[in-house]
């Protein structure tokens, strides 16, 4: 009974700190895009994350093509060299993808 309530107890943490990283990633991605992206591109990252689905960035993300799609969509944009900032900003628009639901609590 000890084994299970451990196990369990370990996979609820685990998940909750995996929750709380993303988090963190998409506040991250969030400044970085209205610090390096809002201005060149002309519109916040809402209107940015919904030109595609959380599956298409995805995809994009995991091909390594996050800082060519950028570059089309905006064609202004500093390219990224950071892979951090490339995470957190995919975290970022995949939130406000067009098919995730969310809305910005302020803009």
């Amino acid at each position: 009974m000890k084994k299970i309530l451990y196990f369990t107890s370990s996979i609820v943490l685990g998940l909750t700190l995996l929750s709380t990283n993303l988090q963190a990633s998409t506040v991250k991605g969030k400044i970085y895009y209205a610090q390096n992206l809002k201005v060149p591109c002309g519109y916040n990252g809402e209107i940015m994350g919904k030109k595609y689905t959380v599956n298409e960035w995805r995809i994009i993300y995991n091909n390594n093509k996050l800082n060519e799609t950028i570059k089309a969509i905006c064609p202004k944009a500093p390219l990224i060299d950071s892979e951090k900032d490339l995470t957190n900003l995919y975290h970022f628009l995949s939130s406000f993808a067009s098919d995730s639901g969310n809305v910005p609590s302020c803009n």
